[in-house]
Formats: structure tokens, C-alpha cells, sequence
């Protein structure tokens, strides 16, 4: 897994790893749901971002599309 180079927020490249390959349960719809490989990073303007495990696997198809990643 890469790490991401900037935050998504606010562009700084001081970004250091929260977690990393962490699994979360939801509930989506009222049915259970596993989301794995997450990644968690924080920047030194105290923003923090979930980023999907699979948001590697979309950068390096070049085809354009973007990463999901949610802000905390």
C-alpha cells in the first residue's frame, strides 16, 4: 500500500499513518457490512482521512478516476 502524498484537505505533505489494514463494521441499509483495508493518516494541521485499501489498486490503473477517502 502506498501512502497518500498530501492530505486531501488542505494539500500539506506532512502526513503521518494512523492505522493501517484496520477493518470497520456498519450497518448500510439495516444489513450488516464488513469494509476492510482501511487506512487511516492524519497531517499536521490535525486533519485526519480514512482511505480506502483499494484506492491504490485505482491510482495505478491511470485511467483517471480518484480513490475514496472520508474525512473525519
Amino acid at each position: 500500500m502506498n501512502a497518500p502524498r498530501m492530505c486531501p484537505n488542505c494539500g500539506t505533505e506532512l502526513i503521518e499513518p494512523t492505522f493501517i489494514y484496520a477493518t470497520m463494521y456498519v450497518s448500510f441499509d439495516g444489513m450488516p457490512c464488513e469494509v476492510s483495508s482501511l487506512h487511516a493518516y492524519r497531517c499536521d494541521n490535525a486533519h485526519s482521512f480514512l482511505v480506502f485499501g483499494n484506492q491504490k489498486e485505482i491510482e495505478e490503473t491511470g485511467s483517471g478516476a480518484k480513490g475514496s477517502s472520508i474525512f473525519l
